[in-house]
């Protein structure tokens, strides 16, 4: 595995992550659609991505941190043509499991594997690493990715398969509005 990590999506929760993994010394590559948060993180010694698909080529681990199920799509796809065995997809936004499922599936006909892996905790926490970090995938891929979840998450937590962790996330958000 490269040393590189790729961080796509430098937002609300995304630029936390992504700093909090630079704060640790993870050396990354970065891409996201505002030019000005790219040019933060390159400020910072981080590398620019320039586009998803070339994250993806330069990088064995992919993070994605998106707003949207839409926005993740459209990452995937320009990330599809990149992947192929070795590759892993962290997918971090929020997302439904369906989606994520379906998404894993076109992954893993690549020879990539992908990784849900939602937060709960908000952005103030996502700022200290003092979040949850719920993870669905097989448990191999889990466990070469949990250096990098540690570092993300106070609390990480291998949900199971791919989709397990949505309906966790799920649930947790529906029980915190209730109570």
């Amino acid at each position: 595995m490269s040393t590189r990590t790729g961080f796509i999506g430098l937002g609300a929760v995304g630029g936390k992550l992504a700093g909090n993994l630079m704060n640790n010394g993870v050396e990354l590559m970065v891409h996201d659609l505002d030019a000005e948060a790219v040019a933060a993180f390159t400020a910072r010694g981080a590398l620019a991505g320039g586009s998803s698909a070339a994250v993806m080529r330069d990088c064995d681990v992919v993070i994605t941190s998106l707003p949207s199920p839409a926005a993740s799509e459209a990452v995937l796809a320009e990330m599809l043509p990149e992947m192929g065995p070795g590759k892993i997809w962290i997918e971090m936004s929020t997302t439904d499991a369906d989606m994520i499922v379906e998404q894993a599936a076109r992954v893993a006909a690549t020879g990539g594997v992908a990784v849900e892996a939602p937060v709960s905790g908000g952005c103030h926490r996502a700022a200290t690493g003092n979040i949850s970090v719920f993870a669905g995938g097989d448990r191999a891929s889990f466990e070469r990715v949990l250096p990098l979840l540690t570092i993300l998450g106070r609390q990480v937590l291998h949900t199971g398969e791919v989709g397990t962790a949505s309906r966790l996330k799920v649930m947790t958000n529906y029980l915190a509005t209730a109570n």
